[in-house]
């Protein structure tokens, strides 16, 4: 009895291992891929020839007006810097 018992907690520590390793993977890989959209959006926002199209989005209070309708970024280049 002790013994399966002992291989049950054995597995679910394993599994619990595995877990984490699976969550630690995650946020390496989102935080990866928040950086590359921030290079990406940088380069967009240097290179697009963009038409600003006013936002009508019922935010009176909101700083950014305006949306570029070919690469949607917003008119605001310091979010891009």
């Amino acid at each position: 009895m002790e013994e399966k018992l002992s291989e049950k907690l054995s597995e679910q520590i394993t599994h619990r291992d595995n877990l984490q390793k699976d969550i630690n993977y995650s946020y390496r890989f989102i935080n990866d891929a928040k950086q590359k959209i921030k290079e990406l959006e940088r380069f967009i926002w240097k290179n697009c020839q963009h038409e600003w199209v006013y936002l009508d989005d019922g935010d009176y209070y909101s700083r950014i007006k305006y949306k570029c309708k070919h690469c949607d970024l917003y008119r605001n280049q310091y979010m891009y810097n």
